[in-house]
């Protein structure tokens, strides 16, 4: 304002942010240059975060006065919020699917975000030639609501779909899978319900704070509840980063297509099923498959020659489980067995476990619980009175 002087404002709290936001650049940077399998999925993920980063940093230029010092800075375009949705959407299908691959009828879901730029270039041209900021500007109030609602509404659409992708993923993965450390999703639809959560709650508050309130001081509360919500943004994006960084290699079967394959198993007889039932069971029992920690259920229908559907097909309807659970049953009862044998005494509770075919505590820690109804600490104690 006239006569008032013009600082950089830089306290403690916004530049926790900055620091958060100039991580979250690098770390996009890093994920979109990184080589592997999942080239697709880490790239769509290093542009998710660069969006929410370019949001948050426009919403840093306005607090450290950047806009006032350097009014340039409001030239460049900062929204990109209508392409959060549909990129977390992809970066789920390209983690999911190996033969993924953006398409020509993929790009329309992208039209909201050109859309979103070409009033983003009407209001700067608009605010430069009136010689006003950028978000002082008639149009940014007419617009600013419309582009917040439409980010907010496309966002928790493509959140809600990116999780049913993962649910069946998941799904997929139990009948597939004997351990799940390297395949499962469950930390992505964690972090998607968190992000969800938060997008809910953020996306009307900055819009209504960029409308009214603009780092105004006398509204201290709303300021601080702005600071906190960027930081959670900043960090919680940063994090899915860093897991998607950490996971992004992981290495999926290619998944069957059992819904025909069933129709057709269901018209087997009992003569037909019954050898297979006897060769899984041979296989756990005699060889003990299940002590290979990276068993899967194209192993087993390998060493059965069979499709491996139709080993599904056994297993959830004959013998009543999926892969998952069937293998780690197998599993805690060589646990067990192992721990009434005194020759495995120089071994611990956790030892033991790897050593029947477990990859991780944590996993073993569940299973456990599941199968026997009391926690391994538990059943140690009991066992000890």
């Amino acid at each position: 304002m006239d006569g008032e002087e013009i600082y950089f404002n830089l306290n403690p709290v916004n530049f926790f942010i900055i620091s958060g936001l100039l991580q979250n650049f690098i770390l996009a940077g890093i994920l979109f240059f990184k080589r592997g399998d999942r080239l697709l999925a880490n790239r769509l993920l290093s542009v998710t975060i660069l969006c929410v980063n370019l949001h948050l940093t426009y919403l840093m230029v306005l607090d450290t006065n950047l806009d006032n010092l350097f009014p340039y800075f409001l030239w460049f375009p900062y929204s990109y919020l209508a392409a959060v949705g549909p990129l977390v959407f992809f970066y789920v299908q390209a983690l999911t699917n190996l033969e993924f691959d953006l398409s020509k009828t993929n790009i329309v879901h992208f039209i909201p975000v050109i859309i979103e730029l070409i009033l983003q270039a009407i209001q700067v041209v608009y605010s430069i030639r009136t010689d006003q900021l950028f978000y002082n500007t008639p149009f940014y109030f007419y617009i600013t609501p419309l582009q917040y609602s439409w980010a907010a509404g496309s966002i928790l659409y493509y959140l809600h779909l990116s999780l049913k992708i993962i649910n069946s993923h998941e799904v997929w993965v139990l009948k597939n899978f004997s351990n799940l450390k390297e395949v499962t999703l469950a930390w992505l639809n964690k972090l998607i319900i968190h992000y969800r959560f938060l997008w809910i709650i953020w996306v009307p508050f900055a819009a209504a704070f960029l409308l009214f309130f603009r780092f105004q001081l006398q509204f201290l509360l709303v300021v601080l509840a702005l600071y906190l919500l960027m930081l959670i943004l900043t960090y919680l994006t940063f994090w899915i980063g860093l897991e998607g960084l950490r996971n992004g290699n992981l290495v999926y079967l290619e998944p069957m297509d059992s819904t025909t394959a069933n129709k057709n198993f269901s018209k087997l007889k009992t003569g037909e099923i019954n050898p297979y039932i006897e060769g899984i069971k041979q296989l756990m029992t005699k060889e003990k498959m299940y002590l290979n920690e990276h068993l899967t259920l194209k192993d087993i229908a390998t060493r059965l020659n069979a499709d491996p559907n139709l080993v599904s097909f056994i297993l959830n309807h004959h013998l009543g489980s999926n892969f998952y659970d069937f293998v780690n049953r197998y599993r805690i009862q060589e646990v067990v067995d192992k721990l009434n044998d005194p020759s495995f005494g120089h071994l611990t509770f956790l030892g033991i476990a790897m050593e029947s075919g477990f990859n991780s505590k944590t996993t073993f820690n569940r299973v456990f619980k599941q199968v026997m109804g009391m926690t391994p600490s538990e059943f140690q104690k009991k066992k000890a009175r």
